[in-house]
């Protein structure tokens, strides 16, 4: 199976600007065979927000009858590929907002996750999440009609990696729980690939693929990018990867 860590810089606060060229970054990452696209962190908007109110505006509810959720919707059904993006969530039932990860499935289904470890703006905007790291059962079409191949897949934002909250909540993810686990970053500059990343796949013995924003947004410099698929032990691939640019890194999985 093929995946694509798809390496983006989102303009702040232009949501349509930030879903067109998504659409477009998704299809050519189809196009050129992946059967699993993952977005960065709050791609969608932008992450600097500076209060509550200015992320707001721009907020949704994860549901499948709002904008960004169509949109990835009608790109997984039609290019038959899953596809995981970050986003500023609205809580329909407590209106508060998080900094949160999807995960859409080419028949419509989904599954969603909240940011756990708060970093930087995140503490101006967006409230913790409570709950570990959903799983999502994906089939993928082998080649050569080869049949399905069924991996479970997990969700990240950016420092969960960390894999931890505190002493008491010590660990979101066991060995075995996930095959594969989305991390959608906005990570900033450091070595890559990040140590953290590397622990993460060594502790639990499974695929890292990172997404990752690269360049200025107003109080934030998220630096050169760096996006990359990290299977166990320490096999690294980065086919594709191009600094300080939008690009998509692809791996191809032994089955």
């Amino acid at each position: 199976m093929r995946i694509a860590c798809i390496q983006m810089r989102p303009t702040f606060k232009d949501k349509m600007g930030n879903l067109r060229k998504m659409a477009y970054l998704a299809k050519q990452a189809a196009e050129g065979g992946a059967q699993l696209c993952l977005f960065p962190e709050t791609v969608t908007t932008g992450y600097s927000f500076m209060s509550d109110a200015e992320a707001r505006e721009f907020a949704e509810p994860i549901h499948p009858d709002t904008l960004t959720f169509k949109s990835m919707r009608v790109l997984a059904e039609t290019f038959r590929v899953y596809i995981a993006w970050g986003m500023v969530e609205l809580d329909a039932g407590s209106g508060d907002l998080f900094n949160s990860q999807v995960l859409v499935s080419p028949d419509g289904t989904w599954v969603s996750y909240r940011k756990i470890n708060r970093f930087g703006n995140d503490y101006l905007w967006a409230r913790p999440g409570r709950g570990n790291p959903p799983i999502m059962k994906a089939f993928f079409e082998l080649p050569n009609g080869g049949g399905l191949i069924e991996k479970k897949i997990g969700l990240l934002v950016c420092r969960d990696v960390r894999d931890k909250k505190d002493d008491n909540w010590s660990s979101f993810y066991e060995k075995g729980d996930a095959d594969i686990c989305l991390l959608s970053a906005a990570w900033g500059d450091g070595g890559f690939p990040s140590v953290t990343w590397m622990d993460f796949v060594e502790n639990n013995k499974v695929t890292l693929a990172v997404s990752n924003v690269w360049g200025q947004e107003e109080n934030n410099d998220f630096g050169e990018g760096g996006s990359c698929i990290i299977e166990p032990p320490d096999k690294i691939h980065c086919e594709g990867l191009v600094w300080n640019a939008d690009c998509i890194v692809y791996a191809d999985l032994e089955g």
